[in-house]
């Protein structure tokens, strides 16, 4: 397992999605706008990374942790707001990554996303 973030794949990552939450928005977005906007995806999400190796994890689920949002979160004319993805990120890794005790209750969500994930697996291998 390796515990060191490949940043320019994350790079990518953040361009992607920069690409999507813009792409409504104009028939041709400048490429500073939407350099810009990655590089602050990219900001957030790598200020993570030393946290999740530290957890002895592999820090490139960060990378895969936005593929999954602009597969299941991020839409088209959400532009520039930040807002959404620090907080849908923090979420993302807490799962990954657990960082705290949960209660009973608050943990028996786990068990539906379980449920979640196993179906969305089951989903990509059939």
């Amino acid at each position: 397992m390796t515990l060191r973030l490949d940043e320019p794949e994350l790079r990518d990552a953040c361009l992607d999605l920069a690409r999507v939450v813009l792409a409504a928005g104009q028939p041709q977005v400048s490429n500073d706008i939407l350099e810009t906007l990655a590089d602050r995806f990219y900001r957030e999400v790598v200020d993570f990374a030393p946290g999740i190796a530290r957890a002895g994890r592999d820090p490139n689920l960060l990378t895969r942790a936005v593929y999954y949002l602009i597969d299941a979160h991020a839409l088209p004319l959400m532009g520039t707001d930040m807002e959404w993805f620090r907080q849908t990120l923090v979420c993302l890794v807490e799962l990954a990554v657990p960082g705290i005790a949960l209660s009973d209750k608050g943990g028996a969500f786990l068990r539906d996303v379980q449920l979640g994930v196993e179906q969305s697996l089951g989903d990509l291998e059939g």
